[in-house]
């Protein structure tokens, strides 16, 4: 089931935290099996994580992140001069609910000093950070 491209939007507003939701490819979807149904009560579970997600962006994004990311290779130190700022500029290339155990991951990036590189990040179904890894 496809999420309403324009509620996302109206979720994330003017956010720069997050991609918009009219890119290519899919950035916001579930994760299910293909018997299982996404229904209302999940598509609302799904933009009340969103929501969260947007109030604590910052939050989010700054727990997430190791100032060793900031050493990947792939990272273009030219453009980007230290961790901090690196954090401050990445932003939510995706957004996804694992309707086994709500759980919710994401991939960080920012195109401009990262390009094809991302890091990906689960948290819990309380926001409780299960793993990060850049690639």
């Amino acid at each position: 089931m496809n999420l309403n491209k324009d509620m996302i939007s109206k979720i994330i507003g003017e956010s720069k935290r997050f991609c918009s939701p009219y890119d290519t490819p899919e950035s916001y979807y579930f994760i299910c099996d293909d018997e299982e149904k996404t229904d209302s009560q999940l598509i609302n579970l799904y933009y009340d994580k969103l929501k969260y997600a947007v109030s604590n962006a910052d939050k989010l994004i700054e727990g997430a992140f190791d100032n060793e990311f900031y050493n990947f290779y792939g990272v273009n130190r030219n453009i980007v001069k230290s961790p901090d700022e690196m954090c401050s500029e990445l932003y939510f290339d995706s957004f996804v609910l694992d309707i086994k155990d709500n759980s919710i991951g994401t991939c960080l990036s920012n195109s401009r000093f990262m390009f094809g590189h991302f890091i990906e990040v689960w948290w819990d179904s309380e926001w409780k950070m299960i793993s990060q890894l850049i690639d």
